[in-house]
């Protein structure tokens, strides 16, 4: 069966960039009950996982790997999964071993949804389409956003227009059906 993986424990590279610039050298957090410590070097680009998980005492050594930023500026540092030898953001943490997500028979829990769950969870987004910085009007002339505000109101408009049709009068409780 495959695991969910949104709510295993993760560690992210910025993550560790936080904790090493509130201590030097090493750290340590906890997740699931088990403390793990960190040794980070930038010199031989290791990172050195150490805790203890059902009384054994388990060290994963993680290669880090500095390529250069898209931008054009600057490096990007990457963790090297130990388990896969991909590149990776992200490493998840299964007491028993540390590896990036392509090492898990895993799926996101928005993949197990069903049908109904996922109607109602779009039924929330659908209240209204509007956005912060959207604008219908640029120059005088309707954007895209513009249209799809004026898409979704029509379709609002027939919606109220005929829900007498498609819904049994004596679903409303007025004074007349009383």
């Amino acid at each position: 069966m495959k695991t969910i993986i949104d709510h295993n424990p993760h560690i992210a590279l910025s993550d560790l960039k936080e904790l090493f610039r509130l201590s030097e050298g090493s750290a340590s957090f906890t997740a699931n009950g088990v403390q793990y410590t960190i040794v980070f070097s930038l010199e031989e680009q290791i990172c050195v996982f150490l805790w203890e998980y059902n009384g054994k005492k388990k060290q994963e050594k993680i290669e880090l790997r500095k390529e250069p930023s898209n931008l054009g500026q600057g490096y990007v540092w990457y963790f090297v999964c130990p388990c896969t030898r991909r590149k990776c953001r992200k490493l998840f943490l299964d007491g028993n071993i540390i590896a990036s997500r392509y090492a898990f028979n895993h799926v996101y829990s928005i993949q197990m949804e069903n049908k109904p769950n996922i109607f109602f969870r779009k039924l929330g987004k659908l209240d209204d389409p509007r956005k912060k910085y959207g604008k219908p009007l640029y120059r005088g002339k309707i954007t895209l956003y513009g249209k799809k505000i004026q898409k979704y109101r029509k379709r609002q408009q027939i919606i109220n227009e005929n829900i007498g049709k498609y819904i049994p009068s004596f679903m409303f409780k007025t004074k007349k059906n009383i």
